[in-house]
């Protein structure tokens, strides 16, 4: 299963597992709290209950050291993806931005056989009959390397979008996959780059859970 975490939740993530992994014990949350430079207990305690019911830990009641990583040695066989970008699937009015301040829990499966993989947000509804609505993340294996019908990353000018590529007597196509008769095919010319491979879409709906506190306060 594919979870998001945010950075913030990701660098509380690290130090718990720094520290079980080093002392062989969880942290208090005094320990916790002045590691990650925290105001206050209760901002400690507000990211442990996110990573809880996201499936990160385990907290058994009435312990002092009560936190168990669900994935303290990395038997799980999964990796974290970072989400690097929004990639317009409606137009492309969306620019590149390389930014991670988000992670996906991918299965390493996909990793060892993809190679390197980021993972990108989908804005507007222009991939709707692929399966791609505004909102959802999309994973994508770096690659220059991709054939007709595949759906690819291409970065036209300094912007990116997702779209169907097609070739055709030396002309390459991104194609909309849409009903919608106002999303129109863009014939790429000299000023574009395919930049990677589709490899699967994870729904918008499955992964949220937004940061309700903050970093440090």
């Amino acid at each position: 299963m594919m979870q998001l975490l945010t950075y913030k939740q990701q660098k509380v993530l690290n130090v718990l597992r720094e520290h079980i992994t080093k002392w062989n014990e969880s942290p208090t949350l005094e320990q916790l709290r002045s590691r990650l430079g925290f105001a206050s207990l209760r901002t400690v305690t507000q990211y442990l209950d996110i990573l809880e019911r996201k499936g990160y830990i385990v907290r058994s009641k009435n312990t002092w050291r009560n936190i168990e990583l669900r994935n303290a040695d990395g038997m799980w066989g999964t990796v974290f993806v970072p989400v690097v970008a929004n990639v317009g699937c409606d137009d492309l009015s969306v620019f590149a931005q390389e930014q991670a301040d988000e992670f996906i829990e991918v299965d390493k499966k996909i990793v060892d056989e993809a190679g390197e993989i980021v993972a990108v947000r989908a804005v507007g509804d222009s991939m709707l009959d692929a399966g791609i609505h505004s909102g959802d993340y999309i994973l994508v294996q770096f690659t220059d390397n991709v054939k007709s019908g595949d759906r690819v990353a291409a970065i036209v000018g300094d912007m990116v979008t997702v779209k169907r590529y097609e070739k055709r007597d030396g002309v390459a196509i991104l194609y909309p996959e849409s009903k919608d008769p106002k999303y129109k095919p863009i014939i790429l010319k000299e000023d574009f780059k395919i930049t990677g491979k589709v490899l699967c879409v994870i729904p918008a709906t499955s992964n949220i859970t937004s940061d309700i506190v903050p970093l440090s306060d």
